[in-house]
């Protein structure tokens, strides 16, 4: 019997959550994006599922997949507190952004977007969520967590489904969390 697309879409970001966790002793977070983690997601579908073809930034969709009579637009989000260095001594010296209402209301859209698009026969749409807090250094209420924890969207046309959840992961100073939703 074939996968459907939850199947693949739940076992590429679960390898690609696994796969982060070995990378991280030697690649630190403060060297990833948004890319860097969707080139895991994809490496890792392709690894477990051949089969499915994939398209990079397609109509301004993050990832679109294709499996047989099934389709599935996936959006990603990676949002941790940089830290920034001295460039003369390699010193760190605080943080540059972070988690707030900028931040909150990117992804409000991302999911408004997601919803909007054309609804079609085996038509499944993802938003891959990853999050990291310092461990130590951030006020408990400017953490990334507090926002996403227990996200709930503020339209009630909008469902969002929580599929999968990962984490935490321990990174050095950082804790690593991961949602994997499915947007209806």
């Amino acid at each position: 019997m074939g996968h459907t697309m939850d199947d693949i879409v739940r076992s590429a970001f679960s390898r690609a959550m696994a796969s982060m966790s070995d990378e991280l002793p030697l690649m630190p977070l403060s060297r990833w994006n948004e890319s860097v983690f969707r080139y895991l997601f994809c490496r890792s579908l392709a690894e477990a599922h051949p089969g499915v073809t994939q398209f990079v930034e397609c109509d301004r969709i993050d990832l679109v997949l294709h499996h047989a009579e099934e389709k599935a637009f996936v959006e990603f989000k990676f949002y941790l507190q940089a830290r920034k260095f001295d460039p003369y001594t390699g010193g760190w010296s605080g943080f540059k952004g972070g988690p707030g209402l900028r931040n909150l209301e990117e992804f409000r859209r991302c999911v408004d977007h997601l919803h909007g698009r054309k609804p079609m026969y085996g038509l499944a749409k993802y938003i891959v969520l990853v999050y990291a807090d310092p461990i130590g250094g951030s006020t408990p209420g400017n953490r990334y967590s507090v926002h996403y924890d227990e996200y709930a969207h503020w339209d009630e046309k909008v469902t969002l489904d929580l599929l999968e959840s990962r984490g935490p992961i321990e990174s050095g100073e950082d804790r690593v969390q991961a949602r994997l939703f499915a947007v209806h």
